[in-house]
């Protein structure tokens, strides 16, 4: 390119000019310099092109094959590695938390009232988070038996499934400690899912299955539909459960999300108590479905 520069273009310009001058001037064939002299430069320089080198050069430039010692355009140049320095993470290495309560409600039902929450809270990356779970209920005075909180660690299994280890711990009346594992994600048609399996301190076992999915009517008034059930290997007296099929608790709430962080809602919940549970309550002179009418806030964080 310099000898096309340095040639090619003053050859030109001189020919040009001596060429002007030769239509005025008689004398001035003697002086003209020969036009073969640019030619020869641009010939030159075209010899250079044919050089295998000077081909590798310019192909890689013209969007050719790049050459076997090329630097892999996705690895770290010069070798240098990732490091925590704020501003300069990786999307999926940035650490965030979040809290989330999808139910903080007061309740109305055919066994008085009290209120009621779920709520989880997270922090880490996409790669390990810390994860604090709750959820319980408190009616006439007495706390339902799946009161609990829950830490737990989670690791990501698939896009949209993680792995979920921890321990749980119960609250009320004869409240045991569990080791928690299971797994939480979203099933095709959006469908929230989380189920995890307890093994207690002396042995007993437990298992837990919720789902939730949302009905838009409008970006902003959302349908919320859950489904929950509880499952015992033991029976438990002080907290009046039987082994087996515990519960299965229903419910539609009704929200308006004025915006995605704040959302109040209405609703109504149906539980109905099985096998050994629904007998202790029946002994009790409990009934075994229970109905209630709900009014809450959806928060995130």
């Amino acid at each position: 390119m310099k000898l096309l520069r340095s040639y090619g273009l003053a050859g030109i310009l001189l020919a040009a000019s001596v060429a002007a001058a030769g239509e005025d001037s008689p004398h001035a064939a003697k002086d003209q310099m020969p036009i073969s002299e640019p030619r020869n430069a641009l010939k030159e320089h075209a010899g250079h092109l044919s050089d295998p080198n000077m081909q590798m050069e310019m192909g890689s430039m013209q969007g050719g094959r790049a050459p076997p010692d090329a630097r892999d355009p996705n690895a770290y140049s010069d070798r240098y590695t990732y490091t925590d320095m704020p501003g300069f993470e990786q999307s999926d290495r940035i650490r965030f938390g979040t809290l989330r309560a999808d139910e903080f409600e007061g309740l109305s039902g055919n066994q008085g009232g009290g209120f009621a929450w779920s709520a989880q809270a997270s922090y880490g990356d996409d790669h390990n988070k810390l994860w604090v779970r709750s959820q319980g209920l408190e009616d006439s005075g007495a706390w339902d038996p799946t009161t609990d909180a829950e830490i737990l660690w989670w690791h990501p299994l698939t896009a949209f499934w993680g792995t979920q280890l921890g321990a749980r711990q119960d609250f009320g009346a004869g409240s045991h400690t569990y080791l928690a594992g299971g797994v939480q994600g979203i099933t095709p048609y959006w469908l929230d899912m989380e189920a995890t399996a307890y093994l207690g301190e002396d042995g007993r076992l437990a298992a837990r299955l919720k789902g939730t999915y949302d009905i838009l009517f409008t970006n902003r008034l959302i349908l919320a539909a859950s489904l929950e059930t509880n499952l015992y290997s033991r029976s438990e007296n002080e907290r009046q459960l039987g082994s087996g099929l515990g519960n299965i608790e229903a419910g539609l709430r009704l929200r308006y999300e004025f915006t995605r962080k704040f959302a109040p809602y209405i609703g109504y919940v149906i539980e109905r108590s099985f096998s050994g549970t629904a007998d202790r309550r029946r002994v009790q002179g409990e009934p075994v479905t229970e109905h209630r009418l709900v009014a809450g806030i959806r928060l995130w964080r």
